[in-house]
């Protein structure tokens, strides 16, 4: 069986559902807007140090997006307390059927207004990166029908726990829950196994919140289940097993877990992939599922580096269009040399944190008549500003903020 940690086994009651949907790992980092992206809901922002009214506003604002009527907050003092380097308000949040303490409460950095879940172990988390708040918010969103089958599947999942048979279980809105060990994913309905999916192993997973998921893979509004093939590596593969609802049960897709980083996007219907082949290569994949319910890439997008240091960029969007050019190894290493020092600060300091900030070189681009290195910055992969940064080194910049090829503002850093 796998082991697991034991800290599953002490979710508090009103989170357990939450916690049991588990629907993957979130890419929004810790700004305003991701967590407006987030939630769907537009948080004000203060200029300067948060007051303690602010950081409570925010936190109302965050919780009654994720869990409308449900909590109640207040602050735990009007100073803030330090914790690590970071002075931060406190909020308390008790539950409005109950009057229970919730764990995580909320902290709000007075600084930069960032907001935290704050745990009872000392944990801090962003709250736009913590699935809890996510899956509270998914399940306040589900039909009535399907919170019943899931509170009664999370009811045989505690059974489960209980036993000892395995250390942690996923419920499914159907009403079906499923574990898994190093042999099968076990598929249990009002407290029987229902069906039994073997698999190929997966002996060297590490297990964490990653491990064994449920999500709408193929966007027909059914959970469909992965689980882990390996761990401690950057790429992560999971196999993926269908749900049939047809039959109520589920089907093994076969290969899937040849495509690194499966994520599925609701909007657009298409699952993207990540691999990295070392510090500097890596292939973005986007696909689609044909009317056959096959799975079929449209897009790519690759880096790779030769021997030499220079680095091919290639892609092929979904018109089948292709293209490619090559950064040399010394235009590759001026462009991070502009890139060091003053120009990031600025960059920083005008757009936010920089934690889901990455910076790509596009090559060489005529601008204004003037030779530049042309850069794409984007934030939580969403394209934010191209900078033209002069070729002769003078630091001067342009920005172009619609990333449409006309610099709107022009920035000498060295003033």
């Amino acid at each position: 069986m796998i082991s697991i940690p034991n800290r599953w086994k002490q979710i508090v009651p009103i989170c357990i559902a939450a916690a049991l949907l588990l629907a993957g790992c979130s890419t929004a980092g810790e700004t305003d807007a991701d967590v407006e992206e987030f939630l769907g809901v537009q948080l004000e922002s203060s200029a300067g140090e948060m007051t303690a009214q602010d950081a409570l506003k925010k936190a109302e604002d965050f919780v009654n997006a994720a869990a409308p009527d449900q909590f109640l907050l207040a602050l735990d003092g009007e100073e803030t307390t330090q914790i690590g380097s970071q002075q931060l308000y406190l909020i308390r949040l008790t539950t409005k059927d109950g009057g229970a303490s919730y764990d995580p409460s909320l902290a709000v950095d007075a600084a930069s207004g960032i907001l935290y879940s704050s745990y009872a172990d000392g944990t801090l988390k962003p709250a736009a990166e913590d699935e809890c708040w996510k899956n509270i918010t998914e399940i306040a969103g589900l039909t009535p029908e399907e919170q019943q089958n899931l509170a009664e599947a999370s009811s045989y999942a505690s059974e489960v726990l209980a036993e000892g048979t395995a250390d942690f279980v996923l419920a499914l809105k159907t009403g079906q829950y499923v574990y898994a060990d190093g042999n099968a994913v076990y598929i249990g309905y009002g407290g029987e196994v229902q069906q039994t999916l073997f698999h190929d192993g997966n002996e060297t997973v590490v297990i964490d919140e990653t491990t064994l998921l449920a999500k709408d893979m193929n966007f027909d509004g059914y959970e469909d289940i992965l689980l882990a093939t390996t761990s401690g590596t950057v790429n992560s593969y999971y196999y993926l097993w269908l749900c049939d609802p047809a039959e109520g049960n589920f089907v093994a897709y076969p290969g899937f877990e040849e495509l690194s980083a499966p994520t599925p996007n609701p909007e657009t219907e298409r699952v993207s992939t990540y691999e990295r082949g070392n510090a500097a290569d890596y292939t973005q994949g986007v696909w689609k599922w044909d009317d056959s319910g096959m799975l079929t890439q449209v897009s790519s997008y690759q880096v790779a580096t030769d021997e030499d240091g220079n680095v091919t960029i290639s892609s092929t969007d979904e018109a089948g269009e292709s293209t490619s050019f090559t950064v040399t190894s010394e235009e590759y290493t001026t462009v991070n040399e502009l890139m060091s020092g003053a120009l990031v600060d600025f960059c920083i300091s005008r757009y936010g944190g920089s934690e889901q900030r990455s910076f790509t070189f596009e090559g060489m681009a005529d601008v204004t008549d003037i030779s530049c290195y042309s850069v794409v910055m984007t934030e939580g992969g969403t394209p934010a500003v191209r900078m033209y940064i002069d070729e002769s080194k003078t630091y001067m910049v342009m920005l172009d903020e619609d990333c449409d090829g006309t610099p709107e503002e022009t920035v000498n850093i060295n003033e």
